[in-house]
């Protein structure tokens, strides 16, 4: 068994956060940070339904004039929860909103404006030393500086990084209010970039405080399903101290779900493999693990589903089927040789098992077999449709990011094998293993956003759902939409109220379409280049 390193506790206010304090749940607001009393509002909703800690956009020194306003009233309200202020390229007002909030987050990726981190941060430092704010370095995939996309790229690599270069100037200046995040709208990107970050802070004796999410996960149970993909199995090795479930949704509606996710994937204590060492994977970089095809499956095609009603008949297995081509795990432990012959498949089945015991015996079979496909199994008992989801796609999600299963196999008697289906493949959509539908990426919205995203969302996956090739962007802005959409076919973003921009991949077609007309420009580029079907 592994010991689990624990970060530093550090305190936010009255919040103690990292070392062996639970894992807090938080959000950020969508209202105009000038709007005090729905600002007021909302936060209140937020706090009443478990936010340890609420965010606000502060674009300029009106909304941070405002946020000092808003957690005041807050604070007469009776409720003491820190209050966090969200920059964006902004680096003078980082060290304003330091001196009159509980916490700041600053971007790397945009908060340097061609000046470098020894230049700009110290000073910051200082500040929040002497005001008693903590401050959290947010990477985001989507918005990495241009020299970390010169050296790197956006890879998980150049993620840690970007983070890494700020944390060793706040251990240099003994500065240890720290939490760092790593997001991403790729829930494999944001795993391998918080591996990466924890592999490398072990190594230069850093342990501050973990902040779990992914962002843009969009709405529904999609939504909620790509959050548990990701977040889970990192908090399965025993990663992360505060989470965020980021919905195009009310933000009051992501703490239920925050907190579902936590309750069915508490930290352990120990853990019987080491998440860094000694695996027949990288995890830090994602390959599908390449068997033999066998039926269909394995060969690092998409993941096979095994099912009653098999969603394509043509590919998929269903359990008749299956019974004559099937290994068990312990089967093969016994005789080796049953699996030599390259005609069949080896069954993992939880039944009573824990997912991490799963895990090695995954591990164990990839390092002495690696031609037999891995199939998985799983039967469950929840009787809650949300509850199957989340805990099918955390415990799916544990698997399926390194890679190496080939086929899944779930059962439910509480639900329609067609529902069942439906969540495996929203799951396997989440963990780039089979893409079946048009892929949405939506953020959540904040006071940055002056169009109804949610209604644009909604309205946009109404007229291209029928599309199920693509991959299309719906952002609220400038300030993380053109990047986390950078592996979007199109991208529909906020450009001011009431207006927005098309692009193309990276390239903006339309700047500063009317609303009321997006849509039809959305579609009339798709036909341009030829990505459209009528329905």
């Amino acid at each position: 068994m592994v010991p689990i390193g624990r970060s530093t506790e550090i305190a936010i206010g009255n919040l103690k956060l990292g070392g062996n304090q639970p894992v807090q749940i938080q959000s950020m607001t969508n209202t105009d940070t000038n709007d005090v009393k729905a600002s007021v509002d909302q936060c209140i909703r937020m706090i009443k339904e478990g936010a340890a800690l609420v965010r606000l956009t502060t674009q300029g020194i009106k909304e941070v004039e405002n946020l000092a306003r808003i957690r005041t009233e807050l604070r007469k309200a009776g409720y003491d929860t820190p209050v966090v202020a969200d920059i964006h390229f902004k680096p003078d007002l980082a060290a304003y909103a330091a001196k009159i909030t509980d916490k700041i987050r600053i971007n790397p990726g945009n908060y340097l404006r061609g000046k470098t981190p020894e230049s700009l941060l110290p000073e910051l430092l200082k500040t929040c030393k002497a005001h008693d704010t903590a401050i959290r370095i947010g990477v985001n995939h989507g918005s990495l500086d241009e020299t970390i996309l010169n050296r790197y790229g956006d890879t998980p690599e150049g993620m840690a990084e970007s983070a890494m270069i700020f944390l060793r100037i706040c251990q240099k200046a003994s500065f240890d209010k720290v939490v760092v995040s790593m997001k991403s709208s790729n829930p494999r990107v944001m795993v391998q970039s918080v591996r990466l970050l924890v592999k490398k802070m072990i190594a230069e004796g850093i342990s501050y405080p973990l902040h779990l999410g992914v962002t843009e996960a969009g709405d529904g149970p999609e939504g909620r399903i790509k959050s548990a993909v990701g977040m889970a199995p990192l908090l399965l090795e025993g990663m992360g101290d505060t989470i965020r479930v980021s919905l195009t949704e009310p933000p009051e509606e992501e703490m239920p779900v925050a907190s579902a996710i936590i309750a069915l994937f508490p930290k352990p204590g120990l853990l019987p493999y080491h998440p860094f060492r000694d695996l027949a994977w990288d995890p830090f970089s994602f390959s599908r693990r390449r068997s033999t095809p066998v039926a269909g499956i394995g060969n690092g095609s998409r993941v096979r589903i095994v099912s009653q009603q098999a969603p394509d008949p043509l590919t998929d297995l269903t359990p008749g089927q299956v019974k004559t081509l099937t290994v068990t795990y312990e089967e093969w432990l016994q005789d080796p040789s049953l699996l030599e012959t390259g005609n069949k498949i080896l069954l993992l089945e939880k039944g009573s098992l824990s997912i991490h015991e799963i895990k090695v015996q995954l591990n164990h079979f990839c390092f002495q077999n690696s031609q037999s496909p891995i199939l998985f199994k799983t039967s469950s008992t929840a009787s809650d449709q949300g509850t199957f989801q989340l805990q099918l796609a955390g415990e799916l999600g544990f698997l399926l990011v390194d890679g190496t299963l080939d086929g899944v196999w779930v059962e439910n008697s509480h639900f329609s094998h067609a529902l069942v289906n439906e969540t495996v493949l929203m799951i396997l959509q989440a963990a780039g293993a089979r893409i079946s539908k048009t892929e949405y990426i939506a953020c959540p919205s904040c006071g940055r956003t002056h169009f109804d995203i949610l209604s644009r969302l909604k309205e946009i996956r109404k007229a291209t759902s029928h599309l199920t090739t693509l991959k299309i962007a719906v952002m609220g802005c400038i300030v993380n939409g053109p990047g986390e959409m950078a592996d979007a076919d199109y991208g529909y973003v906020g450009a001011g109220a009431g207006r927005v921009s098309i692009y193309k991949g990276k390239v903006p077609m339309l700047r500063n379409v009317p609303e009321k007309e997006s849509l039809e420009a959305l579609i009339d580029i798709m036909k341009k280049e030829g990505d459209w079907i009528d329905p």
